[in-house]
């Protein structure tokens, strides 16, 4: 009998998959916004709504990853990744689109100190050129 391909064995732990996601330096683009990416984050129920609490990440992995470390925790159950939009051309603020790269950068660093892993070096210094 051979094992499913949802395996325990067969899952890439949490140190694999962040490596692989620290490969994106920037956010990826929204296919439907002209000058638009997606920024993921980590929401939960509060107070029958949701509320973003952990993020802004990159890549949807990194989202993932930390959104499954939250639901470890009993208030954070249903904790998951969202995805956003945004759009400098909405609202062009070159400030904000530095800093919500830098919070990025930073979201990623506290994540890979809670999984043991190390950010790639490419994956800070392609972060700090944008």
């Amino acid at each position: 009998m051979t094992e499913p391909s949802n395996s325990k064995a067969s899952q890439l732990t949490h140190r694999e998959r962040f490596a692989e996601a620290c490969k994106i330096t920037d956010f990826e683009e929204h296919p439907t916004a002209v000058g638009g990416y997606k920024v993921w984050v980590v929401s939960d129920i509060v107070k029958g709504g949701r509320k973003d609490f952990d993020g802004p990440y990159f890549t949807e992995e990194e989202a993932r990853i930390a959104a499954e470390l939250w639901q470890a925790t009993p208030e954070r159950k249903c904790a998951c990744a969202e995805v956003t939009c945004h759009c400098a051309a909405w609202n062009l603020d070159p400030k904000r689109e530095k800093t919500i790269r830098e919070d990025a950068m930073a979201a990623r660093m506290i994540l890979a100190e809670l999984i043991g892993a190390d950010v790639p070096k490419s994956s800070v210094a392609g972060a700090e050129e944008k």
